[in-house]
């Protein structure tokens, strides 16, 4: 069965219906936690801890997502409306599922948590984290690497089952599985993916999947502005990118400008394949607010409240109003996945 949400655009769910797709969703999201208690074991952690993007670099739960005054009326909706200010939680994360140096190649994540209804300016933080619980929130997923290696939410689960064995016959359990154009695909974006970060304050990050926005599907990213300045030194050591990110942050605000990138067409611009680029030159992003994190020492006690609050926090894209739900099958299992992930590592399951 095909679901028409709108014209022009359309949601196909696997196996025909939502809820044989649900059926299907529940059964891979049984082979991510299985995959997960693995990785405890792997690690020799007591409990479990989240699916993916396992190590938090830098947390903080007063960031300001300023909506621009001149926001094209085009991608007004819900809470982005011309000059709204909006308390804005913010998680830099390494995406492996296991903790590991921040010099490691490896994508890099973050997560926007939107507090609805909250005045960015008035409001004490932590008030608003007593007054504001999941379900009156928006999150914002991004990593730094502009599509997925799965197409979708079958794909995605194969390989990290056959991501489960020996590293040294990795590819011919993979042709085995996705055959040889598929398996060099995937390797290749994973490759490309997995790379070095000089500074989270100059990386991009992306949406990867389709969300609604409003009445029409969008891709979204968060990009550093123009200004922001080269890294003043090398950084390594585990840590290395929250230690530049708090260089930087002792000297001045760390500040991203967020753009939506509008749906055009099922070829050019894909739902329900979370593999395919959408082309820049097909769909032009639109920048429509800055992400604003102030100057601060991310050693001083608040900012290490900060930390502990934001790295006990659940993201999941499912965290939305109705007008900025996530699209596509890759999104829609995160819903499943992401909820039973942290039930688990949330109450040191």
């Amino acid at each position: 069965m095909k679901a028409m949400s709108a014209p022009n655009w359309e949601e196909v769910y696997d196996g025909g219906s939502p809820e044989a797709e649900t059926a299907i969703f529940l059964e891979l999201a049984d082979q991510m936690l299985a995959i997960q208690e693995a990785n405890r074991q792997k690690a020799g952690r007591d409990h479990a801890d989240r699916t993916l993007h396992a190590k938090m670099t830098v947390g903080v739960t007063d960031a300001v997502l300023s909506v621009d005054a001149t926001i094209p009326d085009a991608f007004r909706t819900a809470h982005f409306e011309p000059g709204a200010r909006l308390r804005t939680a913010v998680r830099f994360s390494n995406a492996s599922a296991l903790a590991q140096a921040d010099t490691s190649p490896d994508m890099r994540g973050a997560a926007l948590k939107i507090w609805l209804g909250a005045d960015a300016e008035d409001v004490p933080w932590d008030e608003v984290i007593r007054a504001q619980p999941e379900q009156h929130t928006h999150d914002l997923l991004m990593t730094s690497y502009p599509v997925s290696h799965a197409r979708n939410a079958r794909q995605f689960v194969d390989f990290a089952v056959a991501a489960q064995g020996p590293r040294e016959t990795l590819v011919e359990r993979l042709v085995a599985k996705f055959g040889q154009s598929e398996t060099q695909r995937m390797l290749a974006n994973i490759q490309q993916g997995a790379r070095s970060c000089e500074s989270l304050a100059l990386q991009r990050f992306w949406s990867r999947g389709a969300v609604l926005w409003g009445t029409q599907p969008v891709r979204f990213d968060l990009r550093p502005i123009d200004a922001a300045p080269a890294a003043t030194r090398a950084f390594d050591g585990p840590d290395a990118l929250r230690d530049e990110f708090a260089e930087r942050l002792r000297a001045c605000d760390v500040r991203f400008r967020l753009a939506v990138q509008p749906f055009v067409d099922l070829t050019r611009t894909p739902i329900e394949d979370a593999a395919v680029a959408w082309s820049e030159d097909a769909s032009a992003p639109v920048e429509i607010a800055t992400l604003t994190i102030a100057r601060r020492s991310l050693e001083s006690a608040d900012a290490k409240r900060q930390a502990d609050t934001v790295a006990a926090m659940a993201f999941n894209p499912w965290h939305a109003p109705a007008a900025c739900r996530p699209l596509g099958n890759l999104n829609r299992v995160r819903g499943v996945v992401y909820g039973k992930s942290a039930q688990r590592w949330q109450r040191g399951g």
